[in-house]
C-alpha cells in the first residue's frame, strides 16, 4: 500500500494506493479496529451459548488491572478509572452525581449506598470530591469475592466498604440508594435479578450505563476487550428497556427522571471505513456491528 500526497491552491489529498481488493481491504480494517477497541460478537441463541464463547468475568488480568488502577486514583496519579481505564481530568456522570446529592438532600445529607457490580470503588473515587461536604457518607460495593478481598485489603476506610453479598451489605448499610451502573447487562438473569433487588423496597434506586434499548428484543453477546485494556472476552446482553421498566412499575417505583449517559455501548464504524463507503467502494455491512445508546433510570419508591 503507499500513500500519495498532493496539494493544489486550497486543496490538499491524501491518496491511498493498493492492490488490495475492497473487500481484503475493509478485512483489514476491521482487524486493526478489532486489535484496539471493545467489539461484540453475536448475537447468540442463549446466555450459555455466549459464554461457552468467552473466557468469562473471572479472567485474572481483569483483577490486575483494575488494582493498578484504582491504585493510581488512591495515590493521586490519576483523577479516576472507568473499566480500568485511567483518566488524568476529572469528570463527572453529572445525572448520578445530581441525584445522589438530591437524594442526601432528602435525608439530611446523609447519603449512604450499596454499588452493586462497582469494581473497586470506581464511581465511589470519581464522585468523592464532589460528596465530601455531606454529614454522613458511606458508599459499599457489592461485587465477586476477588474483588471484594482486595478492595478490603486496599481500599477499604470508615466511608468505602465492601461484600460479597448484597442482602449483607443492605443489612449493614441500610442504604437510601442502590446504585447499579453498567451491570445489569452482565449478569445471566438480569430481569430476575431486577424484580429481586425491587422487591426488597429501597427507597432510591439508581440504575446508570445500561445497554437498553425500547424497540430490540433482549438479546446475548459476546465483549471482547483488546489488550491494551485487558485482554478478555464475557457474555452480555443487550436488554429491552419495556421490560425492565414493567418491572418497575410492578413494584411500585416511579421513574423520577431517564437519561442518556455520555457513549455508546457497542460497535461504531472505524473511520477508515466510513471513508470507503462515502467513496461508494465496494464495502458489505458488517454482520456485528451495533451502536446503542446507553440508558439511565432514577426512580423512587411510591408510598402506598
Amino acid at each position: 500500500m503507499r500513500h500519495i500526497s498532493f496539494s493544489l491552491p486550497g486543496l490538499h489529498c491524501l491518496l491511498e494506493v493498493t492492490r488490495d481488493s475492497p473487500q481484503a481491504r475493509q478485512q483489514d480494517i476491521w482487524s486493526e479496529f478489532r486489535r484496539h477497541n471493545v467489539f461484540f460478537d453475536g448475537p447468540y441463541d442463549d446466555w450459555r451459548s455466549a459464554m461457552a464463547a468467552s473466557e468469562g468475568y473471572d479472567a485474572p488480568a481483569i483483577l490486575a488491572k483494575a488494582l493498578d488502577a484504582t491504585r493510581a486514583v488512591v495515590q493521586g496519579r490519576a483523577s479516576y478509572e472507568r473499566d480500568t481505564v485511567i483518566f488524568t481530568e476529572r469528570s463527572y456522570s453529572h445525572p448520578l452525581l445530581a441525584w445522589l446529592l438530591y437524594v442526601a438532600s432528602r435525608s439530611n445529607l446523609s447519603l449512604k449506598v450499596v454499588d452493586f457490580g462497582g469494581a473497586l470503588g470506581s464511581s465511589y473515587f470519581q464522585h468523592r470530591s464532589g460528596l465530601a461536604h455531606l454529614a454522613e457518607l458511606k458508599w459499599c460495593v457489592v461485587e465477586q469475592p476477588h474483588f471484594v478481598s482486595a478492595g478490603r485489603t486496599e481500599f477499604e476506610d470508615e466511608r468505602l466498604s465492601f461484600s460479597d453479598s448484597l442482602d449483607e451489605a443492605i443489612d449493614r448499610v441500610k442504604p437510601n440508594v442502590v446504585l447499579l451502573s453498567g451491570v445489569l447487562q452482565y449478569l445471566e438473569y438480569p430481569l430476575e435479578y431486577l424484580e429481586g433487588l425491587l422487591s426488597i423496597g429501597v427507597k432510591f434506586i439508581m440504575i446508570d450505563r445500561t445497554a437498553a434499548q425500547f424497540d430490540v428484543a433482549a438479546v446475548p453477546f459476546v465483549q471482547h476487550v483488546p489488550a491494551w485494556i485487558y485482554s478478555a472476552s464475557y457474555p452480555v446482553w443487550f436488554l429491552n428497556a419495556h421490560e425492565m421498566q414493567a418491572s418497575f412499575a410492578k413494584h411500585d417505583y416511579e421513574v423520577v427522571d431517564r437519561f442518556q449517559p455520555v457513549g455508546t455501548f457497542g460497535l461504531v464504524t472505524p473511520p477508515p471505513l466510513q471513508e470507503l463507503k462515502r467513496w461508494g467502494i465496494g464495502v458489505t455491512p458488517a454482520p456485528q456491528q451495533h451502536e446503542w445508546p446507553y440508558v439511565g433510570w432514577f426512580l423512587e419508591k411510591l408510598e402506598i
